[in-house]
Parts: structure tokens; sequence; C-alpha cells
């Protein structure tokens, strides 16, 4: 996979963060490149977003220019969910904002305010807030991850943000810290030894799938590639299929997904396995269309969740879900990894899998447990 260098780099003039070790690694990682450096105040900034707002393609225009800042709101956001669905209390840290990598139906594209590639320097006050936020020794565990509102490793060759956090989780051992990614890189991981609340984790699809919509990713191979040596490293593993995407001779695509997956990796070092299927916003629609217009993926029937989104219909749903399942079982024949549901109704948990979980809590729970088992 190809490494995302940026055209430009804007470091806001700040002592904080032009001492801090992030902008310090970004720097020394483009040394002896022919890349800008212009540090600038918060106006300067604004002024370089505003500007890329303005292109055809500010979304395109914007993965040019990365913008080393501070973030002066809160670092840990609880993972958005609904009422009618079931979420599994997971928190994320907020410590970039976008992605180099160019999925179709990324909601980075209609959720973000700034379309700059964003990193967030203030490291001092992202553990500060951790510390508070984040009781020692809770009787709830807690799951945190950093691949939300960017990819955990698509600028780790850049920043070593990554680094500095499993650092910080080094002296939280009763926490656990995912870090999910697109990429294939996984080099931070592999030059210290593999810590038990450190989960590696990597989203699935289809080989047709990751061709036709997730531009300027790791191919399906290259991803399995690394989940495998950080795996034979000591590491836990986890995967996401969401989103889910029906699509012509899905069964077989999957079937042959899922048979690579078990190639790379044995049963015992996945913790769970996430299934969620495609679901948009309403404004995303149009973003996809004209960014997008050779993608079929928007181009289907769907029906609004309760959650304002547009979803498959609920028996399309439950048949793919069945069908992933069925997969994962064919090889994890001791039903040694979890499969849970991302934002599905307590219906859609008994209808597949029997039974559902009382609630976000409990679900939270549960997947905290099985990640420190053996």
């Amino acid at each position: 996979m190809k490494r995302y260098y940026p055209e430009k780099i804007l470091v806001l003039n700040k002592p904080e963060i032009i001492e801090s070790p992030v902008t310090r690694n970004v720097l020394t990682a483009v040394s002896g490149m022919d890349i800008p450096v212009e540090y600038v105040d918060e106006r300067g900034a604004d002024e370089e977003a505003d500007r890329v707002r303005a292109a055809v393609d500010p979304f395109r225009e914007g993965k040019k220019t990365l913008l080393i800042t501070e973030n002066n709101g809160e670092f840990l956001k609880k993972c958005p969910g609904t009422n009618d669905y079931i979420c599994c209390d997971y928190y994320i840290i907020d410590f970039a904002q976008n992605c180099p990598m160019d999925c179709t139906y990324c909601i980075l594209q209609a959720y973000l305010n700034n379309p700059l590639m964003i990193v967030y320097a203030n490291m001092d006050a992202l553990f500060s807030e951790l510390d508070e936020r984040i009781p020692k020794n809770s009787e709830r565990p807690y799951r945190v991850g950093t691949g939300e509102f960017t990819d955990s490793m698509a600028l780790e060759h850049l920043t070593r943000y990554s680094s500095f956090i499993m650092d910080y989780f080094e002296k939280r051992p009763e926490t656990l810290i995912e870090f999910k990614s697109k990429t294939d890189y996984s080099e931070t991981f592999l030059r210290r030894p593999a810590p038990a609340n450190v989960l590696l984790s990597w989203s699935m699809n289809s080989p047709e799938i990751v061709k036709s919509e997730e531009h300027k990713t790791a191919s399906l191979a290259e991803r399995l590639d690394s989940a495998r040596k950080c795996a034979e490293a000591g590491y836990n593993i986890t995967l996401h299929f969401d989103p889910i995407i029906d699509h012509e001779n899905f069964e077989s695509n999957m079937a042959e997904t899922v048979r690579m997956i078990f190639e790379h990796l044995p049963a015992s070092k996945i913790k769970y396995i996430s299934l969620g299927c495609f679901r948009f916003i309403p404004k995303l629609k149009d973003i996809i269309a004209a960014r997008f217009p050779n993608s079929k993926i928007i181009y289907n029937e769907f029906i609004k969740g309760y959650d304002k989104k547009s979803r498959y219909f609920r028996f399309k749903r439950e048949r793919l879900f069945k069908k992933m399942v069925e997969l994962i079982r064919k090889y994890d024949t001791q039903e040694l990894i979890n499969i849970y549901f991302c934002m599905e109704s307590p219906e859609m948990w008994n209808s597949v899998f029997g039974k559902a979980p009382g609630g976000d809590e409990e679900l939270g729970k549960c997947l905290s447990e099985c990640c420190f088992c053996k």
C-alpha cells in the first residue's frame, strides 16, 4: 500500500504545538522531501480550510493539506447510538480528523466541518482528560478506540501517535485500547511487546468491494498479512465487517473473504468480529453520487431506520447477517470468536442468534471480558 504524504503542512504557531513530539515526528518523517511547512495562527488555518471548501471537490482537495493543531474540545467521546439499537458501549479518542483514503461510503464526507487532514498535537491535554474521565480500576470495563474520526494507522508513519497512546495505556492495563484500520501498517506494534489490553483491528470486506469502493486502502490480502504478523507477535486481533454491502456474487465473494481470514489467523487470536450493514444519512447519498458516479451502492432498496439513516430492509439484513455468521462458524467450530452487531435492534439479535444482550453495558462488558480471556 502506498503511504500518504501531504502536499503541504500547516503547523499552529503555538509553542506547545511546535514542540510537541507529534509535530517533531511529522517534520522528521518528511525532512528531505519537497513538502512546504508553514506556521500559521488560527486565522491562517481557517483561511486554508475556506480555500479548500471552495474547491470543486473539497473532500479530495482537503486531503492534500495536513494541519497540526490543538483540540480545544473533548478528546474522549461516547460512540453515538440510539435507544432503539443495541450499541457496544464504546468510547472514541478524537486524536485526528479526516482520512487520506477515499472510501465511497465514508461518513466523514458528510460529518466533518473542516475538510483538511487534522492531527491534534496537544497530547498533554489528551492524557489529562483521560485521567479525569476514565477511573482507574473501575468495575465498569472501558473499551476505547481511535479509528472513528480517522483511520488509526493511516498517519502512523508520520506521527507515531499510536505509540504515545500505547505508552499511556500501558499504565492502565484494565482498559482496552483498540486501533482500527484499512491499511497494512504494523511497524509501531511490531517494535514493542504486545500488551494484553491492546487490540489491533482491521476492517474487512470482499476483494471486489475493496477494489470498487475502498479507494487508496490496502488490499484484503495486505491487511490480513499485517494482521498475521501482529498476531504472531502476540497481539489480539479484532475484525469489523462494517459496512456489509450487498453485491453480485455476495455469498461466494464473502466465502472467499472468510476463507482468507482463517488462512492468515487462528480463531484463538480473533477476540471478536462485528457485523454492520451499509447505512447512510441523507446528505451522504448526494455526496456519493457526485464524487463516485461509478458506485452503485446507493441504488438499492432502503428503508429509514430509527436513527434516520437509510438501511437495507430487515429481511435483507437478516439474510446477509445469517450468511456471515454461517461462514465464520464454518471455521470457528468451537465458537471461540464473539460475533456481535453494530447498531441493530434486539429483534435482529433474536432472529440471528436466538438471544439479545440486555443493553449497551451488558454487550460492552461481554466484549471486554472476552478480550482478557486466554
